[in-house]
Order: C-alpha cells, then sequence, then structure tokens
C-alpha cells in the first residue's frame, strides 16, 4: 500500500504532459526531421569561416594559455583567466588538428552545436511546437551564433550549465541513484571553466529550498488519493429523476458519497504559484538592499545580505515543514525528500569521492602539478587554489563593476536582439503562472532568478548575455506552445505564424550580419572594448613576412618590441615568430635597438634627430562603442529623436552620438620602424604597412568616426 501511495505522488509530481504532446506519431516524426535539418544548420553555421572575425582580447589568452598546457609550461589555475578545463581541451584540439585561429574557437563552436540540439532532450514537456520553436531560436540567436564562434569559456560552460539543469529536472521527475554523480560531477567540470558556476549554485540552490517549502505544504493540503491519514468525510446529494410512466412522476433520490477527509482546501497549483513569486520578490527585494555596488560593503557585507535571504527560505521551509508535521504528513511521501534519498546514503558519499576526484584531477592537471602558479590571485597550492582562490577573487570582482555599469545592460541587449525569444518568454512565464507544474516552475525560475542575478552582479559584459538567454529561449518554448494550444481561429494562427516569420527573419539576418559579414565592427553591442580590428592581424601577417625578407637580405630576424598593454592578441598572432618580446615601454624607455616597436598612443614619442632612424606609422589597436540608452529625455520632443536613432541601429546599424561624445572609439596607438626596415618593405610591397583608413563609415553625428583617438598624428 505505501509503494503504491509512492507510486502516485511521484505521477502526480511529474509534469502533467502539455496539450499540444499529445499528438501523433506522424507529427513527432516531421518534428524529428525539422529539428534533424535544425541541426545540420547549426553545424554549418558554428563551424564555417570560424577564424573570419580577430581575435579579441579574452580569446587570445584563452589560446595561449591552452598552447602552453600542450607544450608544458602551464603554471596552473588562476582565476583571473578561470577555470583550466578548457585549455586542456583546446590543447588537445591544437593536437590533433593544429594550431589556428578556427581551431583555438572550436571548442565554443561544438558547445553552440550541443545547446542548440539539447532542448530535443525535454520534448515530452515542451510539445512538437514548444520543442521545434526553442531549437530555432537557439540556431538563430544572433546572441547565440556570435558567442558559439567567440575563443572565451562561456559557450563551453553553457553547455555544462544545460547539461546540469536537465539532470537535475530529471532527478527530480524520476531519481536513479547516478543521479549524485552525474549533478556533483557537473558542477565540478562547472567550476572547472568558470566561476560564474557560484552564480548557478545559488540560483538552484534557492529554488530547491522553494521547492521544499512548497512540497511539505503541498503534501499538507492535497495529498494522494487513497491516503490512509484521516477518516473519509460523506456529502449528501439530492438528485430529481423524471421517470416517464404513469403521471410523469418525479422521484427525488438522496444518497452518500464518500470523499477523502484531506480534499483540496488549497490547490496545488496555487501553492506552486505563490511560492514562485515569494521566492523571486524576495530575492528581488534583497538585491534592491545590497544596490548596485555588490562588493563588501561597510557594516553589512553581501555575504551577510545573501545569507538572510537564505535565512528567510529556510525559515518559511522550516514553518511549512512544522505544518506537515502538525498533520501528520508522511515525509517519506514528499517528492524532494523522496528524490533525495533513492541514492541513500551510500550512493551520496560514492558521488562525492568521485567529484572529488575529478576536481583535484582538473586542478592540478591530471595530477602531474600540485604547486599553484604564485600569483597574488592564486597564492596556494593547485587544491586549495580551486577550493577558494576562484570564490575569493570572483567576490572581491564585484566591487570593481567591470564592463557596463547599468543594471538594465542585460534588457536592452536583450530588447535589441532577442525581442522574439522575450517576448515568447513573457508569454511562456504567463503559462507557467496560470497552471504551474514542476518544469515550468524550474524553467521560469531559472530564467528569472539569471536575470535578476546577472544584471546585480558587478561584472556586465556582452558575452554573459548567453547565460540569461538560454532560459529566456526554454521559457519562450513553453510560451510558443501555450499560444499554439490556445489558438481557436484561423485568423490567429495566421497572426502568430507571421509574428515567427517576422522574429526569426529579424534574427537570421542579425545573425548573418554581426557574425559574418560585419566581423567585429564596433557598432555592435556584443563588441566589447577588448576587441582588436583587422589590422592587428594585418600587422601580424606583414611582420611574418617581413622578417623572412629581413632573414634573406641581412641574415637575421627582426627584433620587435610590442608594449604590454597592445600586447595581446599579438601574443599568439605571433607565436612563432623569432624574436618578438613582451615589453614595458614608457617615453624614457624607449627601446629604440629593436627594429619594429609597438606602444599605445598614450606612450608615443615625439621622434627627434636623435631618433630619427625611425618612422612613426599610426593605427588602430582595439575598437568598441559604448552607447548611452539610459540618459533618458528632458522633454516629449526629444522622444521621436531617441525612436529614429534607435531605428537606425536597428535597420542600418547605424550609431549615434547621444551627446557625449559616445560614437565608435578606439584603442589607438604607433608602429615605430627603423628606415631601412620601411625601405625593404617598399621595394616587396606596394602597399608595405596598413593603413588607418580603413575604418567603419557611418553617417550622421559618427559620419567622420571623430572619436576614433587620435593622439599620435
Amino acid at each position: 500500500m505505501a509503494s503504491s501511495r509512492i507510486k502516485e505522488t511521484f505521477r502526480r509530481h511529474i509534469d502533467r504532459k502539455p496539450d499540444g504532446a499529445h499528438v501523433s506519431q506522424g507529427a513527432w516524426k516531421r518534428v524529428r526531421h525539422l529539428i534533424g535539418l535544425l541541426f545540420l544548420l547549426a553545424v554549418l553555421s558554428r563551424l564555417s569561416y570560424l577564424g573570419l572575425r580577430a581575435f579579441h582580447h579574452d580569446e587570445s589568452l584563452d589560446a595561449w594559455f591552452s598552447l602552453q598546457y600542450l607544450d608544458g609550461t602551464y603554471k596552473g589555475y588562476d582565476p583571473v583567466y578561470h577555470g583550466p578545463l578548457r585549455f586542456y581541451l583546446t590543447a588537445a584540439f591544437f593536437w590533433l588538428f593544429g594550431q589556428s585561429d578556427s581551431i583555438a574557437r572550436l571548442l565554443p563552436a561544438i558547445s553552440g552545436i550541443a545547446v542548440v540540439l539539447l532542448p530535443w532532450v525535454w520534448r515530452r514537456s515542451l510539445g512538437t511546437i514548444g520543442t521545434s520553436i526553442s531549437v530555432a531560436l537557439l540556431l538563430t540567436s544572433p546572441t547565440m551564433l556570435y558567442f558559439s564562434r567567440f575563443g572565451r569559456e562561456d559557450s563551453f560552460f553553457l553547455a555544462l550549465t544545460f547539461l546540469t539543469v536537465i539532470t537535475l529536472i530529471s532527478f527530480l521527475h524520476s531519481p536513479r541513484r547516478w543521479h549524485p554523480i552525474a549533478l556533483l560531477s557537473l558542477l565540478v567540470l562547472s567550476l572547472a571553466v568558470k566561476e560564474s558556476v557560484f552564480l548557478t549554485v545559488f540560483i538552484f540552490g534557492s529554488f530547491g529550498i522553494v521547492l521544499i517549502a512548497q512540497d511539505l505544504l503541498t503534501g499538507t493540503f492535497h495529498r494522494t488519493k487513497g491516503s490512509l491519514i484521516g477518516k473519509p468525510r460523506y456529502k449528501k446529494l439530492k438528485r430529481e429523476v423524471r421517470i416517464e410512466g404513469v403521471g410523469r412522476r418525479t422521484i427525488s433520490v438522496r444518497s452518500r458519497v464518500s470523499e477523502n477527509s484531506n480534499g483540496q482546501s488549497i490547490s496545488e497549483e496555487v501553492i506552486r504559484r505563490w511560492f514562485f513569486l515569494l521566492g523571486v520578490g524576495l530575492m528581488i527585494a534583497v538585491f534592491l538592499w545590497i544596490g548596485t555596488n555588490p562588493g563588501e560593503q561597510e557594516g553589512s557585507p553581501t555575504l551577510i545580505k545573501l545569507g538572510v535571504y537564505g535565512a528567510v527560505l529556510a525559515f518559511i521551509a522550516l514553518v511549512c515543514g512544522f505544518i506537515a508535521a502538525r498533520r501528520k504528513s508522511m515525509f517519506s511521501q514528499v517528492p524532494v525528500f523522496r528524490a533525495l534519498l533513492v541514492p541513500r546514503f551510500g550512493g551520496w558519499i560514492f558521488a562525492v569521492v568521485i567529484a572529488a576526484i575529478v576536481f583535484v584531477a582538473l586542478f592540478t592537471q591530471f595530477f602531474q602539478q600540485f604547486d599553484g602558479p604564485g600569483v597574488t590571485t592564486a597564492p596556494y597550492g593547485a587544491i586549495r587554489n580551486g577550493l577558494v582562490s576562484g570564490f575569493e577573487y570572483w567576490l572581491g570582482e564585484q566591487a570593481t563593476v567591470r564592463g557596463d555599469s547599468r543594471w538594465q545592460y542585460y534588457l536592452v541587449l536583450l530588447l535589441a536582439y532577442e525581442w522574439i525569444a522575450l517576448g515568447l518568454a513573457f508569454a511562456g512565464l504567463i503559462s507557467v503562472l496560470r497552471k504551474p507544474n514542476l518544469f515550468g516552475q524550474i524553467i521560469a525560475w531559472w530564467a528569472c532568478a539569471s536575470l535578476i542575478v546577472y544584471s546585480w552582479a558587478g561584472e556586465r559584459m556582452p558575452w554573459l548575455l548567453v547565460h540569461l538567454l538560454l532560459p529566456i529561449v526554454i521559457l519562450g518554448g513553453i510560451g510558443a506552445q501555450s499560444i499554439w494550444d490556445g489558438i481557436k481561429s484561423r485568423g490567429a494562427t495566421v497572426c502568430f505564424s507571421l509574428l515567427l516569420i517576422l522574429g526569426f527573419g529579424y534574427a537570421t539576418v542579425t545573425s548573418v550580419y554581426s557574425s559574418y559579414l560585419r566581423g567585429g565592427e564596433p557598432q555592435e553591442l556584443f563588441v566589447q572594448a577588448g576587441q582588436a580590428t583587422p589590422e592587428v592581424v594585418e600587422w601580424a601577417e606583414q611582420l611574418e613576412t617581413l622578417d623572412r625578407i629581413s632573414l634573406a637580405h641581412f641574415g637575421e630576424h627582426l627584433e620587435v618590441k610590442i608594449d604590454s598593454d597592445v600586447y595581446w592578441p599579438y601574443g599568439w598572432y605571433l607565436r612563432d615568430f623569432h624574436s618578438s618580446s613582451y615589453a614595458v615601454i614608457e617615453n624614457e624607455s624607449f627601446p629604440s635597438g629593436a627594429d619594429i616597436i609597438f606602444v599605445p598612443h598614450w606612450d608615443r614619442i615625439n621622434l627627434g634627430d636623435e631618433d630619427g632612424a625611425y618612422l612613426e606609422i599610426p593605427y588602430e589597436h582595439r575598437w568598441w562603442w559604448v552607447p548611452e540608452f539610459d540618459t533618458g529625455i528632458a522633454n516629449p520632443s526629444q522622444f521621436g529623436d531617441l525612436i529614429s536613432a534607435w531605428a537606425d541601429w536597428v535597420w542600418n546599424r547605424e550609431p549615434w552620438d547621444s551627446g557625449s561624445s559616445r560614437c565608435p572609439a578606439s584603442l589607438s596607438g604607433s608602429v615605430y620602424i627603423r628606415e631601412e626596415i620601411f625601405a625593404l618593405a617598399e621595394t616587396y610591397f606596394n602597399s608595405p604597412f596598413p593603413r588607418r583608413g580603413d575604418k567603419p563609415e557611418y553617417k550622421k553625428s559618427c559620419q567622420n568616426v571623430t572619436n576614433f583617438l587620435v593622439s599620435n598624428r
């Protein structure tokens, strides 16, 4: 009897299938064919022309550390450059396929392909339309495509997060003994990629407390059918039956019908809905309490305030547990407790041991290096660095507010690039609140909490947008299925289809332009200040060729000095160069013995007679655009200008100057070349060196790109 009650509990706990899920096998076969086609498009779009865009500063560092691991010179985990796992994997790709820009970006590209396909795992919960829309949104998303072709760790971390959430939901639905091993191992793998795993743990840890509280309350007020607790109660029903016969008499019949004594005094949907709103509301409140500077604050540090949030949730769970105990509920029937008990104590111990072995292996370079790199941000041994240095560094960085400082930064990027996903996600949120189930509740919590937490965190960079966007897309799939199921007329079907066509058309065109045709041009909001200009690639290629010519003419390689402020991505591009070196160059320490010298504009020198052996060529090293989209309008007459500026950007990618000289800008520099080397280049090349004239051309207030720093004319 107890076994049947437990099975019934799990059947209730597992999500109700959406209306669109009960379809024919033929419909699912068509969906499989569509998903197969979208998968092939994902492979093509993620892997083609991977080396097209110039390397970002961070991409070159990731590739360089991977090369160091391949060469045996990697010193170990330093949280400044994040976890070592992707260095190991990228080094393996270098070993298998050779060293190139494309291979350096292969891991994020493969991860991006996996992310596009993974919603198929949830097809029974998303339905035919929801699954197809989710996969299509991930495929055509400008954000997902751009950062799947971007050699940082975020795409790989996103794939691991996706797998973690899939495993978590599977564990809560149908717990198996292997689930703890998979969950803990995935968290360790994520930690070995990026410290953002702390945010993941916070998001789903807080949801876990909310889930325990609501399951306790649900088990108290909404018992399963057949529960033996409490006595049944009866209600009397009076029915009138008309009998066709003599005189057509009416006979009243009274009956007693049994009803469970623990009937739905509070419905399960109401409990789920209000616990979801309570948890999200408290999360918003605590981050408003912390404020816009999440670093340690005098008197009440951030960790204490986050601890208060956790304590409040825990207190609510304890109250719910007390209510359940007073009503003599069976705690073994609470689904979340049952899931935790399935692996048993030995299973959890075994999972911890496996995760610990994986952790030690990853942070000690597979048991080869137990010493740390010995730097300020990682001063301990390899294992201790992995345990504490990452968290210490991440917490310290919250006070610096790196990247964009505006809390609404991600909302603006979502509205600019991902409005179709955002709109469908809003419909999905409404659907989840109307008819909440476990799957929908987890996805909605993931989406809302990610938007809140990442908007609060001190580092706001464009590549972090993917971590918010993924749950928003899955929630959008839920929304698309709910809209489709609710459509009752042909006209509504046509309107919804046209909206999807418009949204996917905009996303596809924007993706092609931002990832292929425009490369890393600064009018795209994805382009952050570390993005190298095409001139950097041209200079690197020219130096390689010129070095060979110098060796043939003078019998020696060129000596190239690159200032530390502009060394990356040259460190990657010139990795095989014989005599390029990292240097700290200032006006008073000009390395006059070198053949070619690269400096930023603030270290530029005025060539006098004593330095007359050099020629100066100005160039643009990095570029970016940070639009002021949040300055507001002083009076209603300016509203039209604001709309016009955004419309020009959406249609033509025309940047604007918002009144504070925020047109696209660059970090400019100078290249000093010995006269004989310059003459040698002119002998062999019509255009011996890259010219500064190849910059994007804009109209209106940014027509002349006047904000490019021209400090070295």
